[in-house]
């Protein structure tokens, strides 16, 4: 529900989704995996456009279609790993123990994943890794630009492409784990710039994703990013906060979590758009997770957005929401 904003305040809008997951075992290391997923709506981002996002998990509003389905195949003992087909190279990259998942932590984009990094929709794709210790990975991938979760995509495979390479730490000190990941991406295609002046090609940026246990129940986040700012409307973010489990000793599995999030627009975006661009976005969130058991989780939200879709003009926008995770 919009509980303030310039418009819609006092409206709600809904979204769904049901997804199946099916992995298969097939051979010595080796596994299919596929997803079947229907999606509908896209929350109150349909009324209120920002950068951030409302909701990580708006879908494509399709009846039926498989956004997933590939290959994994793991060597000398899971040191080596590599995974072919229609993939979503955000579950591998850019990842984060406590804000990387719209299913079960933060609801907002801004907060999920690093909004500088151009990941394409889920299409044709590869990555693999090495993994020689415990603490340390090496990983590179490469996926459609173009792609469409809802379509195959083999037409544009070959025609663009992003290539992402991360490395990380992760270590684990008297018990309390640690996750320092640096990503490198290439965006092989050619893209307009802002002021339609010309086309630039292998647009590059890098970011990067912490988190770190602090005691047993308490971790603290936080990530960078930059991209080519002839291109990119956004120049620069960063995301910082916290996840606590156990916040009240009656309810052990219950979690909740505080971020904020700010996406700092490029200078040739705000001198193309005019004087009302506001020098950046910012996304406030906070969430608590009721885990009733091990198959049914209500979150309710409370979300805050300083200029939103960096709008000098525009009030801020403050939302109220529920989500409710269902797992058969």
């Amino acid at each position: 529900m919009i509980l303030h904003s310039k418009r819609d305040t006092g409206n709600g809008r809904n979204l769904w989704y049901y997804n199946t997951e099916v992995e298969k075992k097939l051979w010595k290391g080796a596994s299919g995996f596929i997803e079947v997923e229907v999606d509908k709506n896209k929350g109150v981002d349909k009324l209120l456009p920002t950068f951030s996002q409302f909701s990580d998990n708006g879908g494509e509003n399709a009846s039926l279609y498989i956004p997933v389905l590939y290959l994994q195949q793991n060597l000398f003992q899971d040191k080596f790993f590599a995974y072919a087909g229609k993939v979503d190279l955000s579950y591998w990259f850019d990842c984060n123990d406590v804000a990387g998942s719209a299913d079960t932590q933060f609801a907002s984009s801004a907060l999920v994943n690093n909004l500088t990094i151009p990941f394409p929709q889920k299409g044709i794709g590869a990555m693999f890794g090495i993994q020689p210790c415990e603490w340390f990975y090496l990983q590179s991938g490469a996926a459609t630009a173009r792609a469409n979760s809802t379509k195959i995509g083999l037409s544009d495979c070959f025609n663009s492409a992003l290539f992402l390479n991360e490395f990380g730490f992760t270590p684990k000190i008297k018990g309390l784990r640690g996750n320092y990941r640096f990503t490198f991406w290439l965006d092989h295609e050619k893209i307009s710039t802002i002021d339609e002046s010309e086309e630039k090609e292998n647009n590059s940026g890098f970011a990067l994703s912490f988190d770190q246990q602090i005691t047993q129940r308490f971790t603290l986040f936080c990530r960078y990013g930059l991209a080519n700012q002839k291109v990119h409307d956004i120049a620069h973010v960063w995301s910082c906060g916290a996840q606590m489990t156990t916040p009240f000793g009656v309810r052990k599995k219950d979690y909740c979590g505080l971020g904020v999030a700010q996406s700092l627009m490029s200078n040739d975006y705000r001198d193309y758009n005019g004087p009302q661009v506001a020098p950046s976005e910012t996304m406030l969130e906070a969430y608590y997770c009721w885990v009733f058991n091990d198959y049914v989780m209500l979150t309710p939200n409370l979300q805050a957005v300083i200029n939103p879709n960096a709008d000098k003009e525009a009030d801020n926008d403050l939302v109220l929401g529920v989500r409710l995770l269902a797992v058969f």
